[in-house]
């Protein structure tokens, strides 16, 4: 988690990510700093997970071996323990995947670079049949753009659009289906719109 978390996200999102570690055996101090010691972990250690006093976590979310990922509104949006066995719940790619949703929300650029005016959005939101999608292309150019849409481990569901976007204002409609023809179930989605070499994401809702 050193590494692939904590040094990671530190690097990618500066200040935007916080890794915590919470000892779930409720042992000492003395063995959280030797523990810190010995993997050379950054991030903050919580001391009695398990316990009334630390705030029970394992009533909360589970016993040991266990990964979470909770957005800054405290919802959790992934629970390693409702998808992998005991022993078998360390997916990387998954927990980065869902991370990297969550900070890309609502029109924020990713690596690619900023492109200021560069909007996404999507009403209505949530929705049971279609939900119109718009972006704005704020150049004076017309560049290759694309709208996909991905489950919360970052999953490709659908491609609605796929095209050259002029400038202003572009709209599409979603009409909540895959790529298999058929509706998706309800639940969380992230409309990925490309716009030349940049990228906004938003998150969007399918009810049943």
């Amino acid at each position: 988690m050193q590494a692939d978390l904590k040094q990671y996200y530190d690097v990618t999102y500066p200040g935007r990510v916080q890794v915590l570690g919470a000892d779930m055996y409720n042992g000492t101090e003395a063995q959280l700093r030797s523990f810190r010691t010995q993997t050379g972990a950054t991030y903050p250690l919580l001391l009695q997970g398990a316990s009334a006093v630390g705030g029970n976590l394992n009533t909360l979310y589970g016993p040991f071996d266990n990964y979470l990922v909770i957005n800054a509104d405290g919802i959790v949006r992934y629970h390693s323990a409702n998808i992998h066995p005991h022993g078998d719940r360390y997916y990387l790619n998954e927990i980065r995947a869902v991370v990297d949703y969550e900070i890309n929300l609502v029109g924020v650029p990713d690596e690619g670079g900023g492109l200021p005016g560069f909007i996404l959005s999507a009403a209505p939101n949530p929705f049971a049949g279609s939900t119109v999608i718009e972006f704005v292309n704020p150049t004076t150019e017309t560049l290759p753009a694309k709208a996909t849409v991905h489950d919360p481990l970052g999953r490709l569901v659908a491609t609605p659009w796929s095209g050259t976007a002029e400038p202003g204002r572009q709209s599409l409609r979603w009409d909540g289906r895959g790529v298999s023809g058929n509706r998706v179930p309800s639940g969380s989605y992230f409309v990925r719109v490309q716009l030349g070499r940049n990228t906004a994401v938003h998150r969007v809702t399918v009810l049943p």
